[in-house]
């Protein structure tokens, strides 16, 4: 084997690898967001939303009612299928457009996220991003 097919050979695996590491750290960033998510309807936890190059503009009707730190079958796979669709060159947008989430989000209306959802699970990221790097 040549030089420059087994530098060919590198680029594709370390290509492959960094978008494992991009996808599964989506992946694990948006359950973490969704698990923090207090629930009393569920309207607010089954309102997140993963899309790619844009964000979601409207509102789900889909609720997600899992107790807290739990998440929902149907949530988790709408996320994984959403980030799954996502290359390097993409942007993932992960929102929620209720009027009252960006409330929940700064601590003013749930005993249940005192500290957020989002900020908190931002916090976490490089701890994310290391562990989807050791599953390699």
């Amino acid at each position: 084997m040549s030089f420059s097919s087994q530098l060919g050979d590198f680029t594709v695996t370390a290509i492959d690898n960094v978008e494992q590491v991009f996808r599964g750290t989506c992946i694990g960033l948006f359950t973490r967001v969704i698990r923090r998510t207090p629930v009393q309807s569920g309207r607010l936890k089954g309102n997140w939303q993963t899309d790619i190059n844009q964000p979601a503009l409207g509102q789900l009707t889909t609720t997600d009612s899992s107790p807290l730190n739990t998440i929902d079958i149907g949530s988790e796979a709408r996320v994984r299928t959403g980030v799954m669709r996502a290359t390097l060159q993409d942007t993932v947008f992960f929102t929620n457009n209720l009027p009252y989430a960006l409330i929940v989000e700064n601590g003013n209306y749930s005993n249940q996220a005192p500290q957020g959802m989002v900020k908190v699970s931002v916090l976490e990221l490089e701890q994310v991003v290391q562990q989807q790097a050791a599953q390699l």
